[in-house]
């Protein structure tokens, strides 16, 4: 397989529309390149492919297309199973599109090459797709609540085939999610808003801010939702819950840190909501309540409402669990 990825090198360097058609494709098998035997070796010649890639987009002006793809890519393969997904997390926050190296050209691109008339298409594009990966969860997510008893009753019980489908359905959209917020929060956060207008920076802003109080919000709270619920008889599926809660979190901290979002949605009740969580769910991902804590040092004046002994305790508390559950935790 390196070899292939090499010769694919080989093809763009000399006309990159060669294997164009195929980027897609190609993309996608990145994804869970490290999980094979040889993973590593892989790592750089994958790493050498996207910066072609990206080279190329920028120089066609093309990378709205580009970053779609990206996003489409971050689709677990159907072949891994539910429990395979959660064994290999960390290989797949670690795959070479999502390094920090890439990213960091993607930024750098958006910045650079992204032009006035492509700013408000692209927020709006990533953002649209983004939602449709949330509502495949939230739908999933609920079809498999109900079959465990919670929600909405089914008028005919599904065999346990089915709700193991289902487990998986929502791992593997989980997942996906988490991927393409680390695609979307890039992009937006780079977006050179400078070159375009007032006014369509007010229109840039208010639809990121309408997202975050939107679908966003929404992706956050679940997380909060499924603690509540109790241990027992729970109605939500906690490690996916909770990893797409964890990235939309991240999601919102990115964007209200970047000023790339428009003040809006008053957050005090979810807060304390997700404070709530934190205290009530044994079985909380580290990721998540970094997350948490890490929103809330961005918003200042809830000090008031949290008490700092919280946020200095948890935090400790923080570290010395993450020992333990090292394959749960991704890179800030």
């Amino acid at each position: 397989m390196k070899i292939a990825i090499q010769c694919l090198c080989v093809l763009s360097r000399i006309d990159h529309e060669l294997v164009e058609a195929s980027t897609g494709h190609i993309l996608a098998k990145f994804l869970t390149a490290l999980q094979s035997p040889h993973g590593e070796s892989l790592a750089t010649p994958a790493r050498e492919f996207l910066s072609l890639a990206l080279s190329f987009h920028t120089k066609t002006r093309t990378l709205p297309a580009h970053i779609s793809r990206l996003i489409n890519s971050c689709a677990p393969s159907p072949q891994l199973s539910s429990r395979s997904i959660r064994a290999f997390y960390d290989g797949l926050v670690a795959s070479p599109a999502l390094a920090l190296g890439h990213l960091n050209k993607l930024s750098m691109a958006v910045r650079t090459f992204i032009t006035p008339g492509q700013t408000f298409e692209i927020a709006r594009r990533v953002l649209d797709m983004l939602q449709e990966i949330w509502k495949r969860f939230r739908d999933v997510e609920k079809a498999a609540a109900a079959d465990r008893g919670q929600g909405p009753r089914k008028k005919r019980r599904k065999s346990q085939s089915s709700a193991n489908t289902g487990k998986e359905d929502a791992d593997a959209d989980a997942v996906t999610f988490m991927l393409a917020t680390r695609i979307v929060g890039t992009v937006l956060t780079s977006l050179p808003l400078h070159t375009i207008t007032e006014a369509e920076q007010a229109r840039v802003k208010s639809m990121v801010a309408e997202s975050l109080a939107g679908f966003v919000r929404e992706a956050i709270l679940v997380g909060a939702d499924a603690a509540a619920s109790g241990r027992s008889a729970r109605g939500h599926d906690v490690w996916a819950t909770q990893v797409v809660a964890a990235a939309a979190l991240r999601l919102r901290y990115m964007l209200q840190s970047s000023g790339h979002a428009l003040d809006g949605h008053d957050d005090q009740n979810d807060f304390d909501k997700l404070a709530a969580a934190i205290f009530q769910a044994d079985d909380c991902l580290p990721e998540y309540s970094i997350e948490i804590v890490s929103l809330n040092a961005l918003r200042s004046h809830l000090a008031y409402s949290w008490n700092k002994s919280f946020v200095i305790c948890r935090t400790i508390d923080l570290i010395v669990t993450s020992s333990s559950n090292k394959s749960y935790l991704t890179p800030l």
